[in-house]
């Protein structure tokens, strides 16, 4: 499918403005590879959304473009499950962050006071949790238990009037399980609706291109190793994080915009165009399609690097 992209591309140059005039020929030479890069990554994009469903990812949201039709279908999973969870797994790790900043030893008024309002915090959330009949059998007692924990560590923090860092490295260990017992639910609870939606569009759409799907998931740094969202469309689409054939990480530096608004995702689009686009560059140029997802001063500076004497 990509070795057509580039043909399209390739012919297509003609159509370009005068190329860009530089300072100096070499500068004309770079202007006319930025200007070919762009219409080719331009016609690559055109390409995709023309012949293959694009899935476009952001959190819980995933956005169906279909060849011909502009606007997405847009789905978001229920994330009642894992909103719970994140809100009783943050419970310690709160309490750890609120005495940290300030250091070990004597609390002053200001921490002592934030320390009787998180109790009353953690009080009405048990009995929130014990209300609930929406919970899966084996992890409302799990919650009930991690939040009793967090609430009797800050109570003895309280009545002391002191904190160590032990006490809190403690307390950490006594609620890990109980914590990963509730990631462990959340996570199945987002990952079965999206494949259900997934089979479902299948379904609806059979004559799409779905061998050939891509998929573009947006996210952020913290966390970005093992995310959930690119673990499942790797798994759905036969890819994998080196490669990237079919599944692009797009990382953003701020939380991302949601997807379902009146703009297009365009950032996105092109990125996943250039991914694409670069994968047959390199692969005509360079001899290995995976060559230009390194940076290409890379081997040359590793190489030079492990020259140095040890630091």
């Amino acid at each position: 499918m990509f070795g057509s992209i580039v043909r399209v591309a390739v012919a297509g140059l003609g159509l370009l403005l005068p190329i860009e005039v530089g300072a100096t020929p070499l500068d004309d030479l770079n202007g006319a590879f930025r200007q070919s890069y762009r219409l080719a990554q331009t016609h690559t994009l055109a390409n995709l959304r023309a012949t293959v469903p694009v899935l476009v990812n952001r959190f819980s949201q995933i956005a169906l473009y279909r060849p011909g039709v502009e606007r997405p279908e847009i789905f978001e999973t229920d994330g009642g499950l894992f909103l719970e969870t994140r809100a009783v797994a943050h419970s310690a790790a709160t309490l750890y962050l609120r005495l940290l900043p300030s250091g070990f030893g004597r609390l002053d008024a200001e921490r002592l006071e934030w320390l009787a309002t998180f109790q009353g915090l953690i009080r009405a959330a048990e009995d929130e949790v014990a209300a609930r009949t929406d919970l899966p059998g084996d992890l409302k007692p799990v919650q009930l238990a991690m939040l009793a924990e967090v609430r009797r560590v800050a109570e003895r923090i309280h009545q002391r009037g002191e904190v160590d860092e032990a006490t809190l490295v403690a307390l950490g260990a006594t609620v890990r399980a109980a914590t990963e017992t509730g990631l462990h639910h959340a996570a199945a609870s987002q990952l079965d609706q999206f494949r259900a939606q997934f089979e479902r569009w299948r379904q609806q759409y059979p004559t799409l291109d779905w061998d050939h799907a891509v998929a573009i998931v947006i996210g952020t740094h913290q966390p970005r190793t093992l995310a959930w969202q690119r673990q499942f469309f790797d798994w759905m689409l036969r890819d994998e994080p080196r490669r990237e054939d079919r599944v692009v990480f797009a990382e953003s530096l701020t939380v991302p915009a949601p997807i379902d608004g009146p703009d297009l995702p365009t950032d996105a689009f092109m990125l996943l165009a250039s991914v694409m686009l670069d994968k047959q560059l390199a692969g005509a140029i360079l001899g290995d399609p995976l060559a230009l997802q390194t940076d290409a001063l890379g081997p040359a500076a590793q190489a030079i690097i492990r020259g140095w004497p040890a630091r």
